[in-house]
């Protein structure tokens, strides 16, 4: 055969064997680590939260990369994702500083620069709000787990999941405590209610809510104040409310504009029977450790996910909260902590189930998941969607006591393994002064 033919014979098969290997790498690419892009506010006026997000971002790091044999949550046992071949879970945390714009600048550049696989965040339901038709848009599945505003899941979202309840659940719960309560040895005369708001997405919400609930439940709303966040003096809205006189006060408001009004309600010495909450300061658990030092907190009942004061004993909440205090100086986990950390656990678990860090695979496994509750360390039902909400989160109801501490009061049957006495009426500013402080 001409030595030209040999030469062109071996060119051919040098160049079949070329686009065979092209057509077989991304095949055989393998997956280094999964990456999570987590917009966070941790500083500014949402700092608070923003921290303690941090830390369950940090918990849920450590529990998914190291093994934990003997800890029956998702991703516990073995290190890294067995799904992947063992690769490890990053968290890229920006912090948005509180603001809105700031947060949709930073997810464009995690998901165009970093080319994350999931967006996690923000934390806060307004600014969620807003970087979630950027996510959306980009066709890639995020979370925002202690978010609580309604309306996050009823846009016809298709990439956005939430694993914590709504304020449709939780706001329930408060005004299913008050009614059932004058049947099981509450007080007879709560009968009208004002509403304190904040100005943004999750306070308002709130509002849309307690107004339908409210006149359900006997009530009839004498005020309804809504304040701009960041308020430095509320005095006026105080003596609003004094004048108004009501039964029971509904405040939602952030942990700063909460210690605002506290300070000008003191002033004024005006204090209501009763103050219920929803979320913002009563979910901070460094607020909670703060009201210790002078009973600031103490009568103050709210919505919460879970029965905080039965979860304790539990193995996996014991340990989960042990690596927790690692990232947190020490600090407890709070309620909005276990909610963050469940969420960011399924995740994990979604991620392991899809085998895959394809948009498409992590959406189909993320709809597909039905978690029993033997797998989480907080009170729901279990974890199942419905347009991107957990249908089987749950709410109760709780009070701080003079121990500084939560109480479970509602539903009546962990009410009743509680064992606690509710703190009725809502304490005098002279009283908790007066009071032996927790610390």
């Amino acid at each position: 055969m001409p030595r030209i033919s040999l030469r062109l014979i071996a060119l051919a098969v040098l160049i079949v064997a070329a686009l065979g290997v092209s057509r077989t790498a991304p095949a055989q690419s393998k997956i280094t680590e999964v990456l999570i892009g987590s917009v966070l506010p941790l500083t500014g006026t949402f700092a608070n939260y923003g921290q303690q997000y941090l830390w369950s971002a940090q918990t849920a790091e450590d529990i998914v990369n190291n093994d934990y044999p003997d800890l029956q949550v998702p991703l516990g046992p073995g290190k890294g994702f067995p799904g992947l071949g063992g690769a490890p879970i990053k968290f890229i945390v920006r912090d948005d500083q509180s603001r809105g714009e700031q947060a949709r600048t930073i997810v464009e550049q995690l998901i165009s620069v970093n080319k994350v696989h999931w967006i996690n965040g923000e934390g806060t339901s307004g600014i969620t709000s807003l970087i979630q038709p950027v996510v959306e848009s980009a066709g890639l599945p995020m979370t925002c787990h202690p978010c609580a505003s309604p309306t996050l899941t009823e846009k016809g979202l298709r990439w956005f999941f939430r694993t914590g309840p709504n304020d449709r659940t939780m706001v329930a719960s408060l005004f299913t405590f008050l009614h059932e309560w004058r049947d099981k040895g509450g007080p007879a005369n709560l009968k009208t209610i004002a509403f304190f708001m904040c100005d943004n997405l999750f306070c308002q919400d709130n509002r849309k809510v307690a107004s339908e609930l409210a006149p359900r439940a006997g009530f009839q709303v004498v005020l309804d104040l809504t304040s701009k966040t960041g308020a430095t003096t509320l005095a006026s809205e105080v003596q609003r409310l004094q004048a108004a006189n009501p039964d029971v006060l509904f405040l939602v408001q952030y942990t700063a504009d909460t210690n605002v009004f506290q300070q000008d309600a003191k002033r004024a010495g005006w204090s209501p029977k009763v103050i219920m909450t929803s979320n913002g300061a009563y979910s901070d658990e460094t607020w909670l450790q703060a009201q210790k030092k002078s009973n600031g907190g103490a009568g103050w009942l709210g919505r919460d996910p879970t029965a905080i004061d039965l979860v304790h004993d539990r193995p996996a909440w014991k340990k989960v909260n042990e690596i927790y205090k690692k990232y947190s100086r020490g600090q407890n986990m709070g309620e909005l902590a276990m909610r963050e950390i469940t969420g960011l656990l399924w995740m994990a678990d979604v991620i392991n189930r899809a085998k895959s860090v394809e948009p498409a695979a992590l959406q189909k496994a993320a709809n597909e998941t039905k978690m029993g509750p033997e797998q989480l360390i907080i009170d729901y039902k279990g974890v199942q969607f419905e347009n991107g909400q957990n249908v089987l989160a749950t709410g109760v109801v709780t009070q701080i006591g003079w121990d500084g501490e939560k109480h479970t009061l509602w539903p009546w049957d962990l009410a009743t393994k509680s064992g606690f006495k509710p703190v009725y009426p809502n304490p005098s500013w002279q009283e908790r002064d007066s009071k032996p402080k927790p610390s």
